[in-house]
Parts: C-alpha cells; sequence; structure tokens
C-alpha cells in the first residue's frame, strides 16, 4: 500500500510538471484577461475633471462691470442700504416736497443733529473760514428725523442750489441777496425760520443763535398748512446702483479745506460697509441725538469760482455755483473725474464722468463739498 501510494504521487507531480510546461493551469492568465486593468485607461476620465476650462467663470466674477455707469438705469424706487438702513434720492420716486435745511457749523453748534439721516448734504463756507451746510429730507425717502439743526442763515449760492430741488426751504435769515432770493424765487416754498416758532424751537442748554431747532414732522405740517405736500418735478434726483467695493480700493481718503488747514474735513473709506466715515478737524463727526459718526455712501468734491466780496465788512464771499466746472467723486473705494452741472438757477445739479455720461452713484446718501480749487483736496 505505501508503494502504490508514493508511486501515485510521483505519477501526478509528472503530469502537473507537463500541463505547466504546455501552458496548462489557466486560473492566473484568466485573472488578467478578465480584469484588463488597463482600466487605468477609463479612470483618465480624470482628464475630463480637469474642468478647469469651465472654472474660468472666475474671470467671469470680478465685474466691477456695474462700473459703466453709461449703461446703468435709474432706481424706480428708493434703493434701501442694508448697512445702514439710509435711503438714495432716487430720481423720480418722490411723490411728496422735498425738505432742505440750512445748518449751522460754528463751534458753538457742534455736534449737529439729523445730518446723519439726510439724503443729500451740501457743504460750503459761509466765511472767517466757517462752512455751513443744507441737509435734504423727504418723506418716503429719509426716515422722520425728530431734531434737525440748529437751523441757521442763507447765503446767495446755498439758495441757488436749493432752486434746482424745488423743496421747502428751511433757513433762518441770511445775507440780503440770499434773503430776497428765497423771497422771491417761485423754484421752492421759502421757510423763514425766525418767523415760524409754530414749527421750530429753541433749545435752552445752547446760545443763541446756535440753538434753532426743527424736525420732519414740523416740516411736513409747514408743507401741509400751505398745501405744498404733493410733488411732480420728475427731473429731481441721481441715478443709482448698487456698486461694490473696490479691490483694490483706489481712495481710502479724501480730506480737504477750505480757507486754511484748520478747516480740513474729509472722510475714509471702510470696506466693510463700503462707504465713507466723515471726520472733521482730525476727529469723528458725530450726530448729536444719536452720538454715531457721520457716514455717506458717495463723497463729491466740486471745485467751483469762489471771490470775496470787496468791502464786506462780513466777509462774505461769492460763489459761482450756476455754471460748469470740474469734479471728483468717491464711491466704493473708487475714484471718478468728471464735470458738474447747473445750466441756471432752476436747474437740478448734475454729475457727468469724463465720457460726458451722468453719474450714477452708489445706492445711499450723497455727501457734495464745494471748494475753491482742487490744490485742497488730498486722496489717499
Amino acid at each position: 500500500m505505501p508503494r502504490l501510494s508514493f508511486r501515485r504521487l510521483i505519477l501526478l507531480s509528472l503530469l502537473a510538471a507537463t500541463l505547466v510546461a504546455c501552458g496548462g493551469a489557466p486560473s492566473v492568465p484568466v485573472a488578467q484577461v478578465e480584469s484588463p486593468l488597463p482600466t487605468s485607461t477609463t479612470k483618465p476620465t480624470a482628464t475630463t475633471e480637469p474642468t478647469a476650462t469651465t472654472e474660468p467663470t472666475a474671470t467671469l466674477e470680478p465685474t466691477p462691470t456695474p462700473e459703466p455707469t453709461a449703461t446703468l438705469e435709474p432706481t424706480p424706487t428708493p434703493d434701501v442700504s442694508l448697512v445702514t438702513g439710509e435711503n438714495t434720492f432716487a430720481r423720480g420716486a418722490l411723490s411728496k416736497r422735498p425738505w432742505m435745511v440750512m445748518i449751522d457749523n460754528h463751534p458753538d453748534a457742534y455736534p449737529q443733529s439729523g445730518m446723519n439721516q439726510a439724503a443729500v448734504v451740501f457743504e460750503g463756507l459761509a466765511e472767517y473760514g466757517i462752512t455751513r451746510f443744507i441737509a435734504l429730507y423727504a418723506d418716503g425717502v429719509t426716515p422722520n428725523v425728530k431734531e434737525i439743526g440748529p437751523v441757521r442763515s442763507t447765503r446767495l449760492y446755498f439758495a441757488q442750489w436749493a432752486m434746482g430741488f424745488h423743496p421747502v426751504y428751511a433757513h433762518a435769515g441770511g445775507s440780503p441777496d440770499g434773503v430776497q432770493l428765497a423771497e422771491t424765487t417761485d423754484q421752492f416754498v421759502n421757510f423763514e425760520a425766525l418767523r415760524l416758532g409754530n414749527f421750530t424751537w429753541r433749545d435752552g442748554r445752547r446760545i443763541a443763535p446756535h440753538n434753532l431747532y426743527t424736525s420732519s414732522d414740523l416740516l411736513r405740517s409747514f408743507a401741509e398748512s400751505k398745501g405744498v405736500s404733493d410733488f411732480s418735478e420728475s427731473d429731481v434726483g441721481y441715478l443709482f446702483n448698487s456698486i461694490p467695493a473696490a479691490s483694490p480700493v483706489e481712495a481710502a481718503s479724501v480730506s480737504y479745506f477750505f480757507l486754511d488747514r484748520s478747516s480740513r474735513a474729509g472722510f475714509v473709506f471702510d470696506p466693510a460697509s463700503n462707504g465713507y466715515h466723515r471726520l472733521m478737524r482730525g476727529q469723528a463727526h458725530i450726530d448729536r441725538v444719536t452720538g454715531q459718526q457721520l457716514w455717506t455712501r458717495n463723497v463729491v468734491v466740486m471745485q467751483v469760482n469762489e471771490a470775496a466780496r470787496a468791502g464786506d465788512a462780513k466777509q462774505r464771499i461769492d460763489q459761482e455755483v450756476v455754471g460748469s466746472g470740474p469734479v471728483q467723486i468717491f464711491m466704493a473705494g473708487r475714484r471718478v473725474d468728471g464735470t458738474w452741472r447747473k445750466d441756471s438757477e432752476a436747474a437740478p445739479l448734475r454729475f457727468y464722468d469724463a465720457s460726458g455720461s451722468e453719474v450714477v452713484f452708489n445706492a445711499g446718501p450723497i455727501w457734495i463739498a464745494a471748494i475753491p480749487t482742487f490744490d485742497r483736496l488730498t486722496v489717499q
């Protein structure tokens, strides 16, 4: 028995060796045929993954194309800033006459009230190096403001600016020619604050004449009492769109002065809010009621011809605000060089870029400063 099984074992070994030599044992080669690992040629579907050819849509994203202001359309309704809640003064959006208020900037008048809620603010030199403001408000555009002021006197060029907006124009006296224009023009409704005790009040915590105030409610009541609330001037206001912050920022700070460097004012750009925070004499310019720093979306610096009035005991000046001149506009960290134009006293004040297209502002408030030369303007 043991011999027989030994023989069988030898025979079986010989048989196996023969099969191998003849190319038998299909078990290993079969694996090579069935799973052609050349599926690495199917894996090169990774070559379709390099859809880096579709990724270049990233080059479309930096669309500062909203800047082609020539193609931008006016917003049909006031566009509310999601950051601050302040509104835009969009053309064609008004159904009620706006209100414009002359506001004092004497040191005894600081801090002022309500300019942080205005849709448009004008800033210009009065005399002795002291500036004055006009702040514009309107139902449906600006919030209800409980305290606006101190209300102060007008000058001829401030009244001329106001004419193009057809507002209720609030002031407390003024230069003889400024008062005469305010009392005779039919382009706005005169609100002589010194004679309208029912629509103003004096704050005993401040010294006169830097203590006269009004409010949205009182301005509205005055307009209603005069029957001049409704409004149909479709050319009042500006063009707006939502413009993203520039990257890199072209205009991080804007500063200017009116007579000497002691009157320096300006703005610092904040990319987070896509707006400009107001500085005055190197300090944050704050609102009296809220304690918050004044803020705007758009800064406009106009160059206007300016001259002292010969022999004027009060050192009043003249500014040519009817006509045209150069302007620099700052919005969303960008700078736009162009031209301001006001064709007549009654005409609106407009702004145009270097190509001649009307400027489209970033949605939000506008601050307009008038200085005699750009030599007094610094942009960084």
